[in-house]
Order: C-alpha cells, then structure tokens, then sequence
C-alpha cells in the first residue's frame, strides 16, 4: 500500500516534471551575443530576444513586426502608420466602455508606452516596473490578433493622423526631404513617406487596414525583446500563457519585389514657400544596410558631417556661407541615400551653395579621407556606443532597427565592422556611390514670410522659445504621440522630480555623498551604471535677468566657449572629446548656465581637465563671435513661421509684464539684442559669473574610484568668481481674458494655446495638489484632453495641458492643441468643453488614486538610466533641498487629498480670465485662409 502511494506520488512528480520540460522544449535557443539571447518559439515561430540584466526593478518589453510602409500599395500609402494608431483603441478585453484601455492600465502602472511605424517596420513598447512584465505581455498578445479596428475608431483617428502629416508640413526641412526621397525612388516603395499621402490618409477605408492586419500581425513576423529585470524562466511561462494560442500566419506574407530602375542623371526639386533660410540637400543612392559597403559609407558621413572639423562645418559655416549642414547616411533594410545638407541666408545663392557642396564631394573622390581621420570616428562612435546603453529603453530602440534591417546582431558587431574600414574602403565608396547621375537634389526658396499679428489688443512680437517640430528627417520616425527627441538632459520641465527619471540608485545611507570641492557644492550617486558615469552641473546667475543687460548675452557666452580655447583651437579641442565620445553641453539662460556630459569612468579625469579649459581659458576670437552671431541670426528668423513658437511667445507676453523673468523677448528684439552684443559684453559675463561660489553639480553612475574630487581639485584650483545673490522678481497678477489671433501664410496646422497666470512656485504646498490636478487634465496618453479631443472627437494629433515658468518664481499653466484650420473653431470648442468640466467639477477620487499610481509608478521606473536621475538631483539641490528628497517625493505624492486638489483647481484656474492664443493660416477672426 504505502509502495503505491509513493508511486503514486511519484508519477504526480515525474508528470510535473514532463511537463516543465516540454514548455522548455517549445523555445528553442538559436544564438547568443553580447549577453542576448535569441530563441525561436517553436509552436508560432515567433523570435525572442531576452537581454537580463537585474540591477533595476524596470524592464522593457518590445514587440516588432517585420512590416513597414515599403509593404504599401498605390491608394493605400500610410496604412502601416494609420493602423499602427488603431492599434492602442482596444480590444475586447481591454477598451474604453470597460474602464481599462491600454494606455490607461500601461500609464497607471508607470510605464513609459508608444509605438512607431517606419519603413522596415512597426513597433510597440513600454518601459515599465519588472513586476508589471506580465501585463505587458498580456497586452502585447491580446491586440496582435484582437485589435477590434471599428470603422468609427478609423474615421476618428483619420483626423489625428492628418494633422500629424500637416504639422510636418509646418516644416521646410521635412517638407523638403519628402519630395527628395519621392523624386529619388520612383519605383520602390521608399518612395513615399511613411506617414502617405494625405490623399490616402483621408480616405483608407476600414476594410484595407484590417486586411494588412490580418496580412501581417502574425507571431511568425514578429520578435519579442525583453530587456531589464526578470527571470528568464517566468518569461518563457508568460510567453507561452499568452503567446501560445497563437498560431502561425495562416497564409503566406506577400513582400514588395519591385526594384529601382536604373536613373540616367541626376534629378532636382524645387520647393518654394514661407520661410527665412533657404536650404539644399543633396542624396546619392547607396545600397542597404547589411551591405559590406554600409560601415565605409557611415564614416565617411561622419568626417564629412559630425562635429566642428566635419569638411562641411568648415566649409560652410565656418566661412560664413551656411547656417548649419548636415550629413546623414539611412540605414534602410533595402536602399538607401547618402544625403547632404546646408541651409543658409538669404544672402547665399543656392546654385552656389550647390556648387560647393559638388566641390566637396569631388574632392572627397579625388583624395580620400586619412587614417587620422578614420581612426577620431571610429574611436567616437565606439565610445558613444557604450555610453548609449544606459537603460533598457535605448536598448531596446536601437535593437529594434537592427531588427528592422534583417539582423539584430548589427547591434553588436556593429562597431568592430567600422574598426575594420580603412582609407581605400572609404575612397572606393565614395567614387561609388557619391555620383552625380545618380544624385537628387532638392531647392527649398524661401520666400517673404509677410507675417502679421491680427487681434484686439495690438499683438506683440515674438521669440521662439524652443526648437521646431521634428517631423521627417530621412532618419526620424512617426510615432502614436510623439516624444521626447534628443534635448540635453538639463532641459527640465517644470516639475523635473515628477519626470520619468530613470536610475537604479543604491538604497544605502552612503548612496549619496555631498561635499564642497574647490568650493563647488558636488554631490556624488553610485548606481548600477557600469563603467560610466553623468555628470550635471548649474551655475546661478543671480538677478542677471533684472539688470537690464542684453539677455543673448549669457547664451552667446556659453556658444563661444566651444570654439576654441587659449591651449586649443576649436579643431584640436573637439578632437579630443570625440575621441572620446563625449559631447560636453554648455548653454544658458537668463537665470543659469547649465554644464552636462557622459563618459566612461576611465576618462573622467580627461573630461574634467577638458571641461575647465574650456570654460576657465576659452579663446573668445572676435571673427568666430561674428560668425556665430550669423548663425544665431538665421535660426531664430525661423521662429517667424513657426506657429507653435509664435503662439507659445505670445501667451506668456499677454500673462506677464515686461519686466518679469517669464516674459519672453520678440524675435525683432532678439534680432537686435545679438547684432548688438559685443565680444567685450561676453567677456565681462564670463569674468563675473563663472565660477564656484554658485555652482551645483551631480556626478551619478559608476562612481566608485573614478576620483572625481581629486581631478576637480587638479584641473579647478585656484579657480573663484561667479555670484551668490538670488533672484529677484515683482509678483504679478491674473489680466483680463483677451483673444489673440497670430496670422501665419501657407501652414496646414495652427496652433492653440490657453492659459492663465497661477503665481505658483515649485515650494508652494498647492504645487503638487495642482500638478496632479493638471496630469490628470492633460498629460500624456491618459489625460482627458488626450482621451476626448484626440481619440474620442479625433481632432488633433497633440493636445496637453502642462505649468510653464521658472519654477522659483510665479508660474503660469497652459493647454497647448494642434489642429487643421478649418477645424480649429471646433478643438477650441471641444478642448473648452473639457477645461469647463475640469474647473467647475474637479477631478475624481478614481482619477486620483489612477494619477498617485501613474506618477509614483513613474518614479520606480526612472531608475533605470544616469541622465533622468543627475538632472532630478540637481533640481533638487538648486531650490534647497537634500539629493534624499528622491526617496521623498513619493510620499509628498501619496499624501496629497482629493479636496486639495479640487481646492488648487478652483483656486489658481479661473474661466472668465483665459487668455487664448490662436496661431497660423487663421485671419483676424479666427477663420480658416482660403
């Protein structure tokens, strides 16, 4: 008896153990490198890549699929993008009449979501907390064959999808490379952008895209990668929970065959619209990129293209013909181009612009590039390399190209196959692919942009306060919301501790160090970073912005530091951080000069030394000032046919008066303040103003033995200066509601702006009540603004609400909107809708534990990356607080009440005082231009 409960009991153990191993049978390992892992899940055939690293509590799950827009027919351009929207309206399990849409239940556990469509492919991802990876499995599997694709979900995003094509259109450059990728490829299925043509954008019917759906969305054309905490063995059951009832395309998937024919000369567009610089870009078609000749062609790019030695820097900008240029080589699966840029004054002429551009290709043909040369690029981009890998998120982005180009080893082997070029590889492409017959040359011609300001008052000028809408470079990407492009990390918002900053910081009292060294206030974060560290730094300037100087001044300063030192001219210099793969960030405002790099610990201490011969020697040479006055110059004439910078200018010149740091300059004004400054004026601010006696700065990462202190102290003796005096600013108060109407020529998107004085500053204790309370509004996927105006009505690709000002001083808050304008009248009327519900009902006590969650799941998952965390940290000790308010700030969020919210909302939003802000091809009423 008790012989056969034990075999009993064994054949229970032996079943268990059968099994666990046939789950382990079904993923089968095909290759390993660089620490992933590549299986293949037999019973669909989809592929996995699993990269575990177990330092963070954060992971990323990305899923691709192997179709992109190449995989359009005429009629039906932009369907790949279009779906890739339809994608986050829901399933059966998880949509908006339940409660539980997928951005919600993504958001409210913290994660960081979106997707993109490119020409290769389509991806979907969210960074999230490593307890929530089964979520996003969940999610993943259940909208890959049950996405519900209405007809009314279709015709609502329509819109949105519309108006993120004409906010490109806003822009001469993605306009302009458009056209040169159309006219280049006539016949490939490059030849249109990913986003289609408005045409078809408008008109795709329902029954099209559930067709490339069901074509397509396959596990056999896709590749899961998870990377960041987890165990391998939990991945492999949720994978098979929910990846396993999935099966296999039931049919072949059909892929483009069509090849380019050969071209017989070299073709040219011209553009001509509203604008201030004209611009000529010129491609040459090369080959994909698995090719052999992909990693000489890359180098060559960067000698001609990166950095202040870059031929075409020296050619253009440097001699004063160009405003700035560029050289970008596409990594496309198929083909691709090589495509060089200058955009430049009015003053310069295109053909000769052009000509010189001929010049330089020629001569590159004719005699190479240098070892020397070679060897400065490929050290850059190694080390830039290792620095990018700082985070599951970046990963996770640049394994999700490789994917996309066929083999997602490039990932990896990628650096050693540019080690290998040499001067006859880069010689040969050239006189390969640089040729003239085979080129497309693109003409933007600016003309008179004829602006006017229209509206009772008189409208004020303006100044763009940030940098253009990105929209199509031959590398950007579309995206379901767009994101956050490559700002310095210093470039916080207004609540930069409520970002998602992410770093793994060490939980022990030691994990931050703070002393004086030199007389710097430096505090130091040791992490899970290998082998890097980040470093940011700020530099106060006291009551600068009252003591009515030229205000261009300190950003003038803070340019002119990179052009050369008294040891070194601009060219030795920035050789020396290439080699390195390090960008050394210095710029300013009227209030701080911000300082920020990464680099690998071993080159701390050169870094260092470089950074204090670049801001305690600089070479201040009159001719350089000059130049980059021309080019501060034509960039900000830009800012005169910019919609969304007009009308952000104009809403904080209606709130505040003159005299107030938040109040920004016109661009007539700007115009006038840099051709007045003087390199004397910039010398003067350097003497006074850089120096310790204010000066912050965060060094986080691998920080153990990289002898920050010893090299500071080696490189930073003696140094003194710099104030110590805080800002100084009148309270101001609520003006009168005023409607504004900013009259733009020939832009198929206006902008929307609506705001209002608050008076709020960062240590005010209704900050937080009323950061929630505006999240909640608008901010990101999950808001109000987002889930009525964008997804319900379909109105509008971007819709937010956010707080804008120095956080020291009064602050004010905004919802900012885009739209067409002929339904510009009917997001202003939808978007009010919403803010008169917002202020006269508050929000609920679901929506506010949904945002506490959101906003503290955040938090967990900005441990994950050194720029998020040094940036937070910083903030924090510039208004007075310790590096620990970090393990704080949760708390302060957690502690905020439904009636301090509602209270803050009542209290600092007040209807009958808006002012609205309505920028673009608008007349003086607010109607469409015909």
């Amino acid at each position: 008896m008790k012989k056969n409960i034990f075999l009993g009991f064994c054949s229970l153990a032996f079943c268990t153990l059968i099994s666990a191993q046939s789950k382990a049978d079904k993923f089968k390992k095909i290759k390993e490198l660089g620490g992933i892992e590549e299986y293949l899940y037999l019973p669909n055939g989809m592929n996995i890549l699993l990269l575990q690293d177990n330092a963070s509590p954060v992971a990323t799950v990305q899923i691709v699929y192997r179709v992109g827009s190449k995989n359009e027919v005429l009629g039906n351009t932009g369907s790949t993008h279009l779906l890739e929207h339809l994608m986050f309206k829901g399933t059966p399990t998880f949509n908006k009449n339940n409660g539980n849409t997928i951005t919600d239940v993504l958001q409210n556990t913290g994660a960081q979501l979106n997707a993109t469509t490119w020409y290769d492919r389509t991806n979907y991802f969210e960074t999230l907390p490593s307890d929530k990876i089964e979520l996003a499995l969940q999610i993943e599997a259940d909208r890959m064959r049950n996405s519900l694709l209405t007809k009314e979900d279709k015709e609502a995003e329509m819109t949105v999808v519309r108006n993120e094509f004409e906010r490109g259109e806003n822009d001469p450059n993605s306009l302009l490379n458009q056209e040169i990728w159309s006219s280049a490829y006539i016949a490939h299925p490059y030849h249109h952008a990913t986003i289609g043509w408005k045409s078809d954008i408008e008109k795709a019917p329902i029954e099209v895209l559930r067709n490339f759906y069901n074509t397509y969305y396959w596990p056999d054309n896709a590749t899961l990668t998870i990377i960041g905490d987890f165990k391998k063995e939990n991945v492999f059951n949720l994978v098979d929970k929910y990846f396993g009832g999935i099966t296999k395309a039931p049919n072949a998937m059909p892929q483009p065959y069509t090849e380019e024919p050969i071209q017989y000369g070299p073709r040219k567009i011209i553009i001509k619209k509203t604008g201030e610089l004209g611009v000529v870009n010129k491609a040459y078609k090369i080959p994909g990129a698995l090719n052999e000749d992909l990693p000489a062609l890359k180098i060559l790019g960067e000698i001609i293209g990166s950095g202040p030695s870059a031929i075409l820097n020296t050619t253009f900008v440097d001699s004063g013909l160009g405003i700035y240029t560029y050289a970008n080589v596409s990594q496309f699966k198929e083909v691709g181009l090589f495509m060089i840029g200058v955009g430049f004054p009015t003053t310069s002429n295109h053909e000769d612009i052009d000509s010189k551009i001929a010049e330089v290709v020629a001569k590159i043909k004719k005699d190479g590039v240098t070892a020397d040369e070679i060897n400065r690029v490929t050290a850059k981009i190694s080390a830039e390399t290792l620095l990018a890998r700082d985070g599951s998120g970046v990963i996770s982005s640049e394994l999700n190209e490789a994917i996309a180009a066929g083999d997602w080893t490039i990932y990896i082997t990628g650096v050693d196959k540019l080690k290998k070029v040499t001067p006859a590889d880069v010689l040969r492409v050239a006189q390969k692919y640089l040729i003239e017959d085979q080129s497309t040359t693109g003409y933007f011609i600016p003309k008179q942009s004829g602006t006017q300001s229209q509206g009772e008052p008189q409208a004020n000028n303006f100044i763009p306060s940030t940098g253009p809408f990105y929209y199509r470079h031959p590398e950007g990407r579309h995206a379901h919301e767009e994101t956050s492009s490559g700002a310095s990390l210093l470039q916080k918002n207004t609540m930069a501790d409520t970002a998602v900053n992410e770093i793994a910081i060490e939980k022990s009292a030691s994990a931050y160090k703070r002393e004086k060294v030199v007389g710097i206030d430096v505090v130091s974060v040791k992490t899970s970073a290998k082998d890097f560290v980040t470093v940011a730094a700020s530099i106060s300037l006291g009551n600068f912005v009252n003591e009515t100087k030229n205000p261009m001044i300190p950003s003038l300063t803070a340019s002119m530091l990179s052009k050369g030192t008294t040891l070194n001219d601009k060219f030795k210099f920035s050789e020396k951080l290439e080699k390195l793969g390090v960008y050394l960030n210095v710029n300013a405002n009227t209030t701080n000069i911000y300082i920020d790099f990464k680099c690998l610990k071993k080159d701390l201490d050169q870094v260092i030394a470089l950074l204090a011969e670049e801001i305690r020697n600089p070479l201040f040479d009159q001719k350089e000032f000059e130049n980059l006055k021309q080019q501060y110059t034509g960039n900000i004439q830009q800012g005169l046919n910019d919609p969304g910078q007009r009308g952000s200018i104009a809403l904080t010149q209606a709130i505040y008066p003159k005299a107030n740091p938040n109040y920004n300059l016109s661009v007539e004004e700007d115009l006038t303040n840099i051709k007045n400054a003087t390199l004397d004026e910039v010398k003067a601010f350097h003497k006074k103003y850089f120096g310790p006696a204010s000066m912050h700065l965060v060094i986080v990462g691998d920080t153990e033995g990289a002898n920050l202190n010893n090299s500071l102290k080696k490189s930073f003796k003696n140094w003194n200066g710099g104030v110590s005096e805080t800002l100084k600013f009148e309270e101001t108060a609520k003006v009168p509601s005023k409607t504004e109407v900013i009259t733009i020529a020939e832009k198929p998107s206006a902008e929307l702006y609506i705001g209002q004085y608050t008076g709020l500053k960062r240590a005010d204790a209704d900050y937080i009540p009323f950061y929630i309370a505006n999240y909640t509004l608008g901010a990101g996927f999950a808001g109000r603004l987002m889930q009525t105006v964008r997804d319900t009505d379909g109105l509008t690709y971007s819709i937010s609400s956010s707080m804008g000002g120095n956080i020291m001083t009064g602050g004010y808050w905004m919802i900012n909107a885009s739209f067409n304008p002929s339904l510009f009248q009917k997001g202003l009327d939808a978007t009010m809708v919403q803010l008169n519900k917002w202020v006269k009902e508050g929000i609920t006590a679901e929506e506010l534990e949904n945002k506490k969650t959101n906003l503290i799941g955040s938090f967990k998952v900005g441990l994950s990356t050194t720029n998020g965390v040094a940036g937070t940290i910083l903030s924090f000790i510039e208004r007075g607080l310790e590096p620990s308010y970090i393990e704080q700030y949760p708390k302060d969020i957690q502690k905020v009440t439904l009636k301090e919210v509602n209270d803050a909302i009542t209290k600092y939003v007040q209807l009958d005082k808006m002012i609205i802000i309505k920028s673009g091809s608008l007349d003086k009423d607010g109607n469409p231009i015909q």
